[in-house]
């Protein structure tokens, strides 16, 4: 018994110290074959080596250069202008060896060939994930490869909301819109991005040594007022209906129907139009015409650099620039001569929280704060929860709408929150976040901003017994009998209804000359004494010390009628 145990043992071992040197032998063939294949692609013979090199990449090899043969494989693919292969072995590379010490460079490669295939995002999702220093240098050099080629706006705006931290594709963004859109959503998004990025002028722009504005311009008996607008008259047709910068000659028609007003009760304005767009050479040789150092009043331009120039004339000569689309504060913090004809995004937030806390029915100090996909609403919602928070308030919920809300918001009858805010480009965000409420059974107050909602469209009882209160900067109060005898004026002259920039034209010239005709060169002191609501189209204006309008309405549907409920 004893020798048939003896002889099993010594099977056994013989057995094992022959798989050991079969695996020996299958290793070092492995290797010598990898090393010829790597040497063939080290020599150019890309075919060659992708022939041998295919073999050493299949799954029944556990070898630790497996994953150097992949990776030789999708560079012999690619030299050899196969990148669907090379693509496809990366990908397998990725799946079976994840924690490979050069991943980086797969990632890299991955990118170049996403790019070259225009799948733009997922190539800027694999270089987001390179940590490598030495990988990491030629990530941006890439980009700008790839992505200052690009021509699509639409395209451009996408990847800026999926990547907003990428610098090189907000570049190439606000370049873009600066030579071929005068949007107003598209001006603001660009000078959105130039503060943040703090991106500097394509051209230089000199520093501006402006002539000297006559002390005794006052009392000539009439006032000029400069309007800077992207006209793009070169660009002109007049068969052409939809125009990118409509809303420079709509907001210029409702200037002219202001200044009549004015002459008829004995102010003469004189306004003189300049086409700039977003050089800022252009704006340059306009602050430094010898006729512009009598101008009393500068409203635009609307692109950063040139606003910027235009700031700079009205802040050295003791006059006022008016930024007609901006909601940032970042140039009139700077400039105290600048002025934003509407109010910021911080003011918003401010205005609004205090008129939701102030309801009856917002007894807890929590909020709820959802908001879109644009900028903007990310904006305004970061301004309104440091807005709670400064004020003692507790932050239920902070998250984008487009999220899967029905299993990811935290708000319930048990986290309940005083009231809820959504700020979104999107109208049907609006009732998406009034459906969660009526999901999770909470009834309080909801806010929103205009957009949020398809505000034109809503009926009495659309919003199914829920208190909902709008912030819309550009409320039209239809009871209003002057905007009724605006809106018949405007359309005898032109044979259309005024657009919303027409009436913030209008509104804008006909209170700026009157507080000229009365202020003269004491304009501050003017705006610091009151608001203005007067006979104005829209909601008026508040410069009490302050340099963006401080009048944010909020509205609310009465009997099938959008209603003020903050009137000042």
């Amino acid at each position: 018994m004893r020798k048939i145990n003896t002889l099993l043992w010594c099977l056994t071992l013989w057995a094992g110290v022959t798989l050991s040197y079969q695996s020996l032998a299958q290793d070092a063939n492995y290797e010598r074959d990898y090393k010829r294949a790597v040497a063939l692609y080290k020599t150019g013979e890309y075919n060659l080596a992708m022939a041998d090199l295919l073999p050493l990449t299949a799954r029944k090899y556990q070898h630790g250069l497996v994953p150097f043969a992949q990776y030789y494989y999708s560079l012999a693919a690619l030299k050899n202008n196969r990148p669907l292969e090379s693509q496809q072995m990366l990908l397998q590379l990725r799946e079976r060896f994840p924690e490979w010490k050069k991943m980086d460079e797969v990632s890299y490669l991955l990118a170049d060939l996403s790019f070259r295939d225009k799948q733009y995002n997922k190539a800027l999702e694999y270089l987001a994930e390179i940590t490598n220093v030495s990988v990491k240098k030629d990530v941006e050099p890439l980009k700008r490869v790839y992505i200052n080629p690009v021509q699509d706006l639409a395209l451009l705006k996408k990847l800026n909301q999926q990547h907003p931290s990428d610098k090189i594709v907000a570049l190439r963004l606000i370049d873009v819109i600066q030579r071929t859109s005068n949007d107003k959503a598209d001006l603001e998004l660009s000078d959105d991005l130039t503060n943040r990025f703090g991106i500097a002028p394509s051209k230089p722009a000199n520093d501006v040594t402006p002539m000297k504005k006559n002390t005794n311009s006052q009392s000539k008996g009439y006032y000029n007022i400069a309007v800077i607008l992207p006209f793009k008259v070169k660009e002109f047709s007049p068969n052409q209906r939809v125009r990118s910068n409509q809303f420079a000659y709509d907001m210029y028609e409702g200037m002219k129907l202001a200044k009549a007003k004015l002459q008829q009760e004995g102010i003469l304005v004189n306004m003189f139009t300049y086409d700039i767009g977003s050089d800022p050479e252009d704006m340059l040789n306009v602050v430094n015409n010898t006729n512009f150092a009598q101008t009393d009043l500068i409203v635009g331009p609307v692109y950063s650099e040139p606003a910027k120039l235009a700031a700079d004339f009205a802040q050295s000569n003791g006059i006022f620039y008016v930024h007609p689309t901006s909601l940032v504060t970042d140039l009139s913090a700077t400039f105290s001569s600048t002025l934003l004809l509407h109010p910021s995004f911080e003011r918003q937030a401010s205005q609004s929280f205090d008129y939701m806390r102030s309801l009856p029915a917002a007894t807890s100090k929590k909020v709820a704060i959802y908001y879109g996909s644009s900028r903007r609403d990310s904006t305004l919602a970061a301004a309104y929860r440091a807005k709670a928070t400064a004020s003692g308030y507790q932050v239920a919920d902070f998250r984008r709408t487009r999220e899967k809300l029905d299993t990811t918001a935290t708000i319930s009858s048990v986290n309940k929150p005083g009231h809820i805010a959504v700020f979104s480009s999107n109208e049907n965000d609006g009732n998406k976040i009034l459906a969660l409420m009526d999901k999770r059974h909470i009834n309080v107050p909801l806010l929103a901003n205009s957009t949020a909602f398809n505000v034109g469209g809503i009926g009495a009882n659309a919003f199914n017994n829920h208190p909902v209160y709008i912030i819309d900067t550009e409320f039209i109060d239809i009871a209003k009998s002057q905007v009724r005898d605006f809106q018949n004026l405007y359309f005898s002259k032109r044979n259309t209804v005024p657009s919303i920039y027409a009436l913030q034209g209008y509104d804008l010239v006909l209170f700026f000359g009157r507080m000229l005709h009365k202020y003269q060169n004491q304009l501050r002191n003017g705006l610091d004494v009151r608001s203005y609501d007067d006979d104005y189209l829209l909601s008026g204006f508040n410069y009490q010390h302050s340099n963006d309008n401080q009048v944010v309405p909020i509205i609310q549907i009465d009997d099938a009628r959008w209603v003020r409920v903050n009137a000042q």
